[in-house]
């Protein structure tokens, strides 16, 4: 099993679009609307193609405040990049004007929202079509895939055994074993009594990548057999989503990889424009005038063409 994507909260649209496009040189690949609320937007960064595991979206939040991550929560990004880049990557952060830490894993540094971002080499590279092209970074140094994150928890056996039993994944050291270098690890908590807030930078939830909707609604029969707490089943257009609170608290999505970002929309011009999955265009004009007034149309900020890096 490998990862999907992972889903955070911002509170500036543009500084996150323009961190995550013309500073990591991810694409912006779908520049949509959140489906469980058209008021908030979401933004999907990735590969050229949008490729499963290669995803990194955020949810909208004007109002956002300061965050604090309690008793339980989800931090960080890890993200691999090819084997022989750390400098490239090093001096470009140094660049900019961001302050880059050399650790035993890799690079680690902040985004705009205080996003702990950790780069670790790997020997994953893109291949052609999932290459960004025009955003300044030669194609052997971009970014690869997104390879997992933290779930801070109260009770880490506990959530230990949800990976082991239902999803049938090896933890070893409290560390959740995914395909290749990817992995998720469980930290204990140690204030029970401080509570969870949403703010800027937190993680609503971490997915992982099922073969098809066949194995998702199995693991959906096996979820409900063995317990879990089961939040919802979602088609979203571009994937289908089954939603789990690990004992922890913690939200896990498992998805399918396909239809995919294309399914309403050229791979060429993906992100240039509002994109809707099929069941949500009867609601773009709806969509378009709530957010006119906002001085919002969509086409902002997503072409590295203009990028002069």
């Amino acid at each position: 099993m490998q990862t999907h994507h992972i889903s955070l909260l911002t509170k500036n649209a543009k500084q996150n679009i323009r961190f995550y496009t013309h500073v990591l040189g991810l694409r912006l690949v779908k520049n949509s609307v959140n489906q469980e609320n058209i008021h908030i937007r979401h933004l999907f960064y990735g590969d050229y193609l949008g490729t499963p595991g290669s995803v990194i979206t955020f949810f909208v939040l004007p109002l956002l405040g300061h965050r604090t991550d309690g008793n339980h929560f989800i931090n960080g990004i890890r993200l691999a990049i090819p084997t022989g880049s750390q400098a490239f990557w090093q001096e470009r952060l140094a660049s900019t004007g961001i302050t880059v830490t050399k650790t035993s894993d890799g690079l680690s540094f902040d985004d705009p929202d205080q996003i702990p971002i950790t780069m670790v080499e790997t020997d994953n590279q893109l291949t052609e079509w999932q290459v960004v092209p025009n955003n300044g970074i030669d194609a052997k140094y971009q970014i690869s895939r997104f390879l997992g994150t933290e779930l801070h928890v109260p009770d880490v056996s506990a959530s230990q055994n949800f990976f082991e039993k239902l999803l049938n994944l090896t933890v070893t050291d409290n560390t959740v074993e995914l395909d290749g270098a990817e992995q998720i690890k469980l930290v204990q908590t140690t204030d029970f009594s401080q509570i969870t807030r949403f703010g800027r930078g937190s993680i609503d939830h971490v997915a992982l990548r099922v073969a098809d909707e066949a194995e998702l609604l199995r693991y959906y029969q096996l979820a409900e057999e063995q317990g879990w707490d089961i939040e919802m089943y979602r088609d979203r257009g571009w994937f289908k989503s089954l939603y789990i609170r690990e004992p922890g608290d913690n939200r896990i999505e498992l998805a399918t990889p396909t239809p995919g970002f294309s399914l309403d929309e050229s791979i060429l011009t993906m992100g240039n424009s509002l994109g809707l999955p099929p069941k949500f265009e009867s609601l773009r004009s709806t969509i378009m005038d709530y957010y006119a007034k906002q001085g919002i149309d969509f086409s902002d900020d997503g072409d590295l063409s203009a990028q002069g890096d």
